[in-house]
């Protein structure tokens, strides 16, 4: 994808302050190609300080598109490769390796020879295997392999043209030399490159074990094979759902094998919110769940690191081991693990699990406990554990908090569970250990302010209202107002709002300059309960689809979630909504818990309950 110089500003905001751009010693140029750099310099900082380009191609007598291009030189180009910068000012630099677009000229239309040769190699089939064939050749001196000269080697490309039925009346034929000089240059080039030293294959893993703590992460996320079920208050009456297929996200030290942090995601493909609430846990104080399910509850001493209270410092990660999933390729997960938690992240080769064994080995561990209900999706079509399929129906006996509390009590036992490799030290005593008595570096506050994990800015214009002649600013198809927006002279000009992904109600809005404005909101049917980009986008979706009315879609929503409740992906976005309403107090009607059946007010389940032994961790663990 090709990205403009203003998206590249937009999805790469470093480069907004020319400071942090390569510095080019100017006094190395010719004095009139140092002058021409200068200028550009000043260009570009001014672009980048918020001037408008019409204000500074007048002040520095250039024409708009002058200054657009020498931004474009600076900043445009693919999104994977990194921009040009200070190289794009320097006047007459070549920033891409020259091509010709043009078809070749004949004798009786003329039309340069400029890139002749490279045309050619690109356009007659199987000329530039049969050339490197030869050099290779060479190189390796094979029994087959002569002693190329640049003479012998043109005389086997013009032979091959010949072959080929290649025009007489166009290059190399309408060159006095034809094509000799392009021809030894080619095989001068071809041979340094071949006679290179060759780079040592990538390793995939580290060739060294870390031993210290938080010198590497792992972390990784996956399905979890119970499914669970929750209940839905409907007119005072208690109905089970089934829900469907959740994940879990774990993060893990490589070097004392401690779990670290572990959350749920409400979805079969966590998204960057997700993980961005994962590396939140790294650094906050570890809570325990109150546990409702029978038979569950934590050793006195289990947990994660980040509950030591004054034993848990303030630690610097190493190397943050992800995938390539597109959850952790965002700019926010990005900025989260280099700037907030001060680590270099590590996204490592495609379909490559072996170098984060760790971690999937803990999701391992941790399905021998889990695999053991009824509800389980098994590991093949003809698991003996699998769900049967007279049950599939009905949901699972076992409710979603039961899960969470029995995945949180497992993961915490896990950290007090001596490792062969740490010489029978549990994971929590080797991790205190080393936070007592190792340097381990610590980590930096933040030198000043700046986005939030979940927050990103964007650029929009501030239009003139319909109602009222009230100004507002579009953002996901909604018009957000406010008292920040009530001057004439933001009307028709650019402002920066700041967003929280989790709840985009209101914005905080500022000027190009850093100013704040105030807080813009959005619509009252829009204020009902907290919700994301995604959410808004999938309602506008169904809106557009005259599924839901534009008068109040949050409240249509919810009740087309309570209408599709039978199937278990909508049963699992219902369960996300009934999490966020309570907490503005706007709930509707019909109201969604997440909580395990009320055993007094049912007798079967009271009986079902009695017949069940209390589970614990301890219990031993029998798979064939």
């Amino acid at each position: 994808m090709v990205l403009t110089w203003r998206e590249r500003l937009f999805h790469e905001p470093e480069w907004n302050e020319f400071k942090r751009w390569p510095f080019l010693d100017s006094q190395a140029f010719p004095a009139e190609k140092r002058r021409r750099y200068l200028t550009n310099a000043r260009i570009v900082a001014a672009i980048l300080e918020g001037h408008p380009v019409k204000s500074v191609a007048e002040s520095f007598n250039v024409t708009p598109g002058r200054v657009s291009q020498l931004m474009g030189r600076c900043l445009a180009g693919e999104e994977d490769a990194p921009p040009a910068l200070t190289t794009g000012l320097i006047p007459h630099q070549r920033l891409e390796t020259s091509s010709r677009r043009a078809a070749l000229g004949t004798l009786a239309k003329p039309a340069g020879d400029r890139c002749g040769f490279q045309y050619v190699l690109a356009t007659v089939p199987g000329l530039a295997d049969y050339l490197m064939t030869q050099i290779r050749a060479k190189v390796r001196r094979n029994k087959s392999s002569q002693n190329l000269t640049p003479r012998r080697f043109h005389a086997s490309f013009i032979a091959y043209l010949n072959d080929q039925g290649w025009p007489k009346d166009t290059y190399p034929f309408t060159s006095s030399s034809l094509g000799y000089e392009s021809c030894r240059r080619f095989l001068k080039r071809s041979l340094i490159e071949l006679q290179m030293p060759k780079e040592h294959h990538r390793v995939i893993g580290p060739k060294t074990v870390p031993v210290c703590a938080f010198q590497e992460i792992h972390i990784d996320e996956a399905h979890i094979d119970c499914k669970g079920a929750a209940a839905v208050v409907l007119h005072d009456q208690m109905k089970p759902l089934r829900l469907g297929r959740i994940s879990l996200l774990l993060a893990r030290d490589v070097g004392t094998g401690c779990y670290l942090a572990a959350t749920i995601a409400l979805s079969a493909h966590p998204n960057s919110a997700d993980v961005l609430a994962l590396l939140e846990q790294l650094v906050q104080p570890w809570e325990p769940l109150t546990l409702t399910a029978p038979g569950l509850s934590y050793s006195a001493e289990a947990g994660f690191p980040s509950a030591l209270d004054e034993s848990f410092c303030r630690p610097t990660f190493g190397i943050v081991r992800l995938d390539n999933a597109l959850a952790h390729l965002s700019h926010q997960i990005r900025r989260m693990v280099c700037e907030n938690l001060g680590a270099t992240v590590n996204f490592g080769l495609p379909k490559n699990p072996k170098a984060r064994a760790l971690i999937e080995q803990a999701f391992r561990r941790l399905n021998l406990d889990i695999h053991r209900f009824p509800s389980t999706t098994g590991s093949h079509p003809n698991d003996p554990l699998r769900e049967p399929s007279k049950l599939q129906k009905s949901p699972p006996f076992v409710s979603l908090r039961a899960l969470e509390e029995a995945i949180s009590v497992l993961l915490t036992e896990y950290n007090l569970s001596p490792l062969a490799n740490q010489g029978g030290i549990t994971p929590l005593e080797q991790m205190q250990y080393q936070m007592a008595n190792h340097l381990l570096p610590l980590r930096a506050s933040n030198l000043g302010p700046g986005l939030g994990p979940y927050e990103r800015s964007q650029t929009v214009t501030v239009r003139k209202g319909f109602k009222a002649e009230a100004p507002r600013i579009n953002f996901e198809g909604c018009q957000y107002t406010g008292a920040a927006l009530n001057s004439a002279d933001l009307l028709n000009q650019k402002v920066t709002v700041l967003i929280d992904i989790r709840d985009i109600r209101l914005l905080h809005v500022m000027t190009l300059d850093g100013r704040p404005l105030g807080v813009v909101q959005a619509p009252l049917t829009w204020m009902r309960f907290a919700h994301s980009v995604s959410l808004r986008k999938r309602i506008n979706q169904l809106v557009r689809q005259n599924v839901l009315s534009k008068r109040d879609p949050l409240g249509g929503f919810f009740d087309y979630m309570l209408a599709h409740r039978h199937l278990p992906k909508e049963a699992l976005s219902l369960l996300k909504l009934a999490k966020l309403m309570p907490e503005e107090g706007t709930l509707p009607a019909k109201e969604a818990e997440d909580t395990t059946p009320n055993p007094e007010n049912d007798s079967a389940l009271q009986q079902a309950l009695e017949r069940l032994p209390d589970w614990n961790p301890d219990m031993a663990k029998n798979r064939r």
